[in-house]
């Protein structure tokens, strides 16, 4: 196995785990908690806002999270970086989902509020 095909299955496996963790948020199957879901003043404050949040953000995650899948799938095809490269581009690819996610949530949450 070289470094692409590690790469690619760290990502799948990530990606797999990600959307697992999204799947009940999206549902809206979490209550307020001190541990999980996305948790912020506005959030922990009101459990409308709470469970409108959160299935924001599963969904968000979801759609990225399945997007950067498809991106790294992409990298994995056709290989378009040097081992060392690739290592960052990974992370990137792994992390990026998630922020693209969370910015958008912390967005809906202060359209919702107003």
């Amino acid at each position: 196995m070289n470094i692409f095909d590690k790469g690619f299955v760290t990502i799948l496996g990530c990606s797999v785990l990600v959307i697992l963790v999204a799947v009940p948020l999206a549902l809206r199957k979490i209550p307020r908690n001190a541990a999980y879901g996305f948790r912020t003043r506005a959030t922990m404050a009101d459990d409308k806002v709470w469970y409108e949040a959160n299935a924001h953000f599963g969904r968000g995650l979801i759609a990225s999270t399945l997007c950067g899948t498809f991106v790294a799938y992409l990298i994995y095809l056709f290989q378009p970086f040097s081992p060392g490269v690739f290592l960052p581009v990974s992370v990137l690819v792994l992390v990026a989902p998630s922020l693209i996610a969370a910015v958008a949530t912390a967005r809906h949450i202060r359209s919702f509020r107003n």
